[in-house]
This record gives C-alpha cells, structure tokens and sequence, in this order.
C-alpha cells in the first residue's frame, strides 16, 4: 500500500513537472564556515573559521507570478576549529572538525523581473545529511590524533537543519551568481552533557540553467 502510494505520488509529480516551465541547472561555489560554542554550564568557547566548497544541482518551478520554488540537492563540505583550551578538562586544547554532507535547501524565489533577468532573492529551510567527517584534536602536549566522527545518540548527530537566506542575479546567459547566508537550527552534537556545536555558514555560489523560463 505505501509502495502504491508512494509510485502515485512520484507520477504525480512527474506530471506536474511535465506542466509546468521548469529551469534546471548546475551550481557551485565556495562557503566560510564558523560555529557557536557552549558547555553545558553557559561558558562560550571560541571557534575559528573554516572554509569550504559545494556543488550539485538547481531547480526552478513556477509557483505564482515572480515567486518561484527552487529546490537543490548539493554535496557540501564543511569545516571549522574549535579551540577548547581544556574548558571540558580532557586534555584536548583545539578540535578541527572537516564534514562532508548531502544539503537539501527546499526555497523560494522570488525575481524582481518577470523575465528571469536582474536580481533574485531565496529563502527556505535546508535539510543535510552527515556522510562521514573527521577530527583533528590536539591536546596539552602538542601532540595531535586524528579520528573518524561516530555519530550517535551520544556523539555528532547526522541531521543538521539550517535557515538560508540567498540574494543573486540571473545574467542573459542564464548564469547566476549568488551570495548567501545559512543559520544552525540546532546543535551538531546529540550528547546533552557535552558542547552545544551550532555552524553558520557564508556562501558565494555560481551556476548556469540549462533551461529557463
């Protein structure tokens, strides 16, 4: 019944699609990442930035007038330092943590020209889903290790949710370049007795439609 359900809704969609002038394109860019660190007890702990790139996938779907739904799929790279100074009485002075993610930004768009051309702004929710990741911790000593993210109920969480908000223009030549801004929802670490971790991230993207209305 739920596969059933599940192959109607895909149609659907499929048909709506086929209706509608949909653009589809490319985007990449580059991204500055830094966090927002607490314990448990209140203390702030500072993070230095950390720098990173993305790439994948565009849509843009006629929703009413100038606004648009524009939804992406991206593999994104995200990294930043931490630098503990043994605030949690572990030994451990700095963690530079590198992710790799699947981002799903769900938008809207609205253009400032009926045509496509000019200025666009975007603003939605995205979603992303942690792959894998590393951390490098150094300790007291100097001495440096470097291990694989475990995510779990007690450790990083694999699910990060962020508001993006995006400004761009679209050239006659159907490429775009955009700059935006993405907000941490919720901390990256699932385990309440540990750090609260919340990114924040810069981007600078560019992209080309293959098709546009």
């Amino acid at each position: 019944m739920k596969f059933n359900l599940g192959v109607s809704l895909f149609f659907s969609f499929i048909t709506i699609c086929a209706h509608a002038q949909i653009s589809y394109g490319i985007l990449g860019g580059v991204q500055q990442i830094d966090a927002r660190v607490k314990i448990p007890d209140g203390a702030r702990v500072p993070a230095a930035v950390g720098y990173g790139l993305h790439a994948g996938g565009i849509l843009k779907v006629p929703f009413d007038k100038n606004i648009f739904f524009s939804p992406q799929i991206l593999y994104s790279l995200k990294g930043f330092t931490i630098h503990y100074n043994n605030i949690l009485q572990d030994s451990v002075t700095a963690s530079k943590l590198r992710m790799h993610y699947i981002e799903i930004p769900i938008l809207l768009q609205f253009d400032t020209r009926s045509g496509g051309d000019g200025f666009f702004f975007l603003f939605g929710p995205s979603a992303s889903v942690a792959i894998t990741g590393k951390e490098r911790r150094t300790f007291l000593d100097n001495s440096k290790n470097e291990r694989t993210m475990r995510f779990a109920n007690t450790a990083y969480g694999r699910f990060e949710m962020n508001l993006v908000a995006k400004a761009g223009y679209c050239f006659k030549g159907n490429i775009v370049v955009t700059a935006g801004y993405s907000y941490g929802l919720g901390s990256i670490i699932n385990d309440d007795y540990f750090a609260r971790i919340t990114p924040r991230m810069i981007t600078l993207s560019a992209g080309y439609f293959f098709r546009k209305k």
